[in-house]
């Protein structure tokens, strides 16, 4: 590994690379006109069924720090072992979420494990379903297959905002500027995934939700607008 990587594995680098995150995102927030949409469903889904897998494409995660409220429920989030997931990681926690990582960059037994656990134990879990390699906006099956393990409704998050940065990333990551607008909004999908599920129709639900997920996004596109 260069002395670069190895830096940027280096937690204290990343802490401080995560305040920067962390404080220039607050200066978004503060200086934004704000309009947040769906919140209290998710909250009735978490009352009844004590956690949801919240879903979020990946171009749109910079302000899933926001997309629960962690001073009531707890939820923690999926990360790749690559220097970006890593960074969301590190700027989950300095906004107080937890965090599973991907040493290898999918889930292995022990992190099914965990996040089945967490589901059960009312911990929600937030993945982006198209990462952390791509392709952009394709749904993989893993939040599927946590539906039909634990039983637990699908939320979709996501965010638009007026004035962002589009990064030369393989997702064109959104990185929201100051003094604009942003959308918030959060919908259930409302589809059962039943316990007993082959894999050609877990594939078929994955696409199912990656479509509503993109019909989510653009009517928060249309909303900045």
């Amino acid at each position: 590994m260069s002395f670069g990587g190895r830096i940027a594995k280096t937690p204290a680098v990343n802490r401080v690379v995560a305040a920067l995150f962390k404080a220039w995102l607050r200066l978004a927030w503060a200086t934004s006109r704000r309009e947040q949409d769906g919140w209290d469903r998710v909250a009735e889904l978490v009352e009844r069924h004590g956690a949801v897998i919240i879903v979020c494409w990946h171009q749109r995660i910079m302000l899933t720090p926001w997309m629960f409220d962690l001073k009531r429920y707890r939820c923690q989030s999926l990360t790749s072992a690559k220097h970006a997931g890593r960074l969301v990681g590190w700027i989950h926690r300095a906004f107080g979420m937890g965090t599973v990582p991907m040493p290898k960059g999918v889930l292995g037994a022990a992190e099914m494990r965990l996040v089945l656990k967490g589901l059960k134990e009312g911990v929600s879990i937030g993945i982006s379903p198209d990462g952390p390699r791509g392709p952009a906006r394709v749904a993989k099956v893993t939040p599927i297959q946590w539906a039909r393990a634990a039983q637990v409704p699908v939320v979709v998050f996501t965010f638009a905002g007026s004035r962002y940065w589009a990064w030369k990333t393989w997702d064109r990551l959104h990185f929201p500027l100051p003094f604009g607008r942003l959308a918030l909004v959060w919908r259930e999908w409302e589809r059962s995934v039943p316990e007993r599920l082959s894999p050609p129709e877990a594939e078929a639900l994955a696409a199912e939700l990656g479509a509503f997920m993109d019909k989510v996004t653009a009517e928060a596109d249309a909303r900045v607008a």
